[in-house]
This record gives structure tokens, sequence and C-alpha cells, in this order.
């Protein structure tokens, strides 16, 4: 199985305020120059396969910059995002931001944002405010890089090189994750669908037939129940005849010795005396 790594072009999308680059002198584009020379060497990949986009440098002058960022989000397979407070209030970074995050479902995959947290945005550190916006609420979300302690810091300090390199680390090995091509995954899903048709024909099957059973066994006890009630009826019908002819023998019996035992006393009268 082929992964994003093996695409012939790799592209990365670079997000940040222009305000904040011009703010701090060119130090997010050094940042971004820095991780793009990171990632191309861990990558093994040169400048004619492998870029990491940044509007500044890449939409020419006279250019529709909306439909050049929307080309270039979905020629990205990852998105680097530097928050800042200017960067979640800006309308170009939350344009970006939500373009990417169709580009990556498009590609079946929740792990190719990177956030870098550059400036401190302190709704990030309430999560009642921060679940109520939909950029914050997905960066909150996510495991961002704190870049804080090192935005003073020049990109070419081993200690910032050292961070890059970290960074770029988790970046390449979700780029290298097994990935499923569109028309792979909707093979897969039309495969899985029919497994779960099949399992729920089975599963239906399963049930009637055991509602059958229930019905057959529901019968039997029935029938059972029938049987045995009319065998108590007539074994008490059969019992009330013997007791009726126990009586009646009794009493003729009893009619019999009354008979005896009066022609006995009439002998016993007209006896001589």
């Amino acid at each position: 199985m082929s992964s994003l790594a093996d695409l012939p072009e790799i592209v990365g999308f670079f997000s940040y305020s222009r305000e904040d680059d011009e703010a701090f002198e060119g130090t997010l584009s050094a940042l971004r120059d820095a991780i793009q020379r990171e990632l191309s060497s861990q990558l093994g990949r040169s400048k004619t396969n492998f870029r990491l986009w940044q509007d500044q440098a890449a939409i020419a002058p006279g250019k529709l910059w909306e439909s050049e960022i929307n080309k270039a989000v979905w020629q990205s397979v990852f998105f680097i995002l530097i928050v800042t407070p200017r960067a979640v209030n800006s309308h170009y970074c939350k344009f970006e931001f939500e373009a990417f995050l169709a580009r990556e479902q498009a590609l079946g995959r929740t792990d190719l944002v990177f956030p870098l947290l550059y400036i401190r945005v302190p709704a990030l550190e309430n999560e009642a405010q921060w679940r109520k916006d939909p950029l914050l609420s997905i960066i909150g979300t996510r495991q961002y890089v704190d870049w804080r302690p090192l935005r003073h810091l020049d990109v070419r300090t081993t200690a910032v090189r050292e961070q890059i390199e970290r960074f770029c680390d988790k970046i390449v090995e979700a780029l290298r994750e097994p990935q499923i091509s569109p028309e792979e995954r909707r093979k897969q899903q039309e495969i899985e669908a029919l497994q779960r048709a099949k399992e729920e024909r089975r599963a239906e099957a399963a049930r009637r037939k055991a509602e059958e059973k229930q019905r057959t066994e529901a019968a039997r006890r029935a029938k059972e129940e029938k049987q045995r009630a009319e065998a108590a009826r007539q074994a008490e019908e059969e019992r009330q005849r013997a007791e009726a002819a126990r009586r009646a023998e009794e009493e003729k019996r009893r009619a019999e010795a009354a008979r005896q035992a009066e022609e006995k006393r009439q002998a016993e009268f007209f006896l001589p005396r």
C-alpha cells in the first residue's frame, strides 16, 4: 500500500498572517524556508518534486488570490498553521484552513494539520471559549506545538533547528502512513457496504428463524398445556364418576344393611314367646 510520501510531487501549505511576518521582519518566511529544507531532506526530495506553499512567494501579481489558494490547497497533502491572534482573526487564514479541512476529508485523513502556536492566543487557554470558535475548536482538539519560547530566536540557531527537526519528524511520519487512494477507498466502502448488507440479511434471517422457533415453541407449549388441561379434566370427570359410583355403592350397601336389619327385627318380633 502506498503513502502520501510516495507521491510524484509533494506539496505542503504554510498558512500564516502576512502582517505577523512583516511585524517580525520576515521571521515567519525564514521559518517556512527552514521547515521546507528540513522536510525536503527527511523525505529525500528536491525543489522539483517538493515545495511548501506560501502565498507571498507563490502568488504572482495580478493573480486571483482565492483561486490560487484554493488550487494550492487541493494540491497539498499537509497543512502548517502559524497560530497567532492575527491569524485566527484573519479571513484569509480561515479560508485556507477551511479549504484544507475539506481536502483532508477527501484524503480520508484526520492527521494532516500541524498547528504551531507562535503568539499567545488567550481563547485557546479557555476550553469553553475555543470550543465555540470553528477554527480554534479544531486547533484545540489537535496536538499543536508551542513555538512561543522560540519565536524570538534566529532559525539558524541549534535550539530552533532541533525543534524544526522534531516538528518535521511528525509531518514525515504522517505522510508515510499507508494511504488508501480515493478509488481504493471507494472500492473498500463498496465491499464494506456489501458485507454490512450481507450481515444484515444474515441477522434478519437469524431473527426470523428465532421468531419462528419461538412461535413453534409457544405452540408446542400451548398444545401441551391444552393436553394437560384435557387430561386433568378427564381425570377429574373420572374421579367424579368413581366418587359417584362409590357413594352409590355405599348407599346400596347401607340400604341393604337396613333392609336386612328390618327383616331380622320383624322376624324376631313374630317369633313365639
